[in-house]
C-alpha cells in the first residue's frame, strides 16, 4: 500500500469513491489510479474496511464538484 499522511474519512465519501470508481481525494473519475490505503467505514451496527484509491500519478489541485471536470496541475 502507498502510505499517505492521512486517509480521508470514509463516512464523507460518496458511493463511487468507496467502490474505487472515483478518487477518494478529489472525486474525479479514475482512469489511472494508485492505492491510498484501507480505511474503516463505521456504520450504525457494523464496520467495513474499504480500500481507497486516488488519481495517478497525482490529483487535481482542488476537489471537483458534481458535473465538473478535474483540472490537473
Amino acid at each position: 500500500m502507498t502510505k499517505t499522511k492521512a486517509l480521508p474519512d470514509p463516512s464523507t465519501l460518496n458511493g463511487d469513491q468507496l467502490r474505487g470508481w472515483a478518487c477518494a481525494l478529489c472525486g474525479a473519475r479514475l482512469y489511472a489510479d494508485r492505492p491510498l490505503g484501507i480505511a474503516t467505514l463505521v456504520r450504525e451496527k457494523s464496520t467495513e474496511d474499504v480500500e481507497l484509491w486516488a488519481c495517478a500519478p497525482s490529483c487535481p489541485s482542488r476537489p471537483c464538484g458534481p458535473g465538473e471536470r478535474a483540472r490537473y496541475h
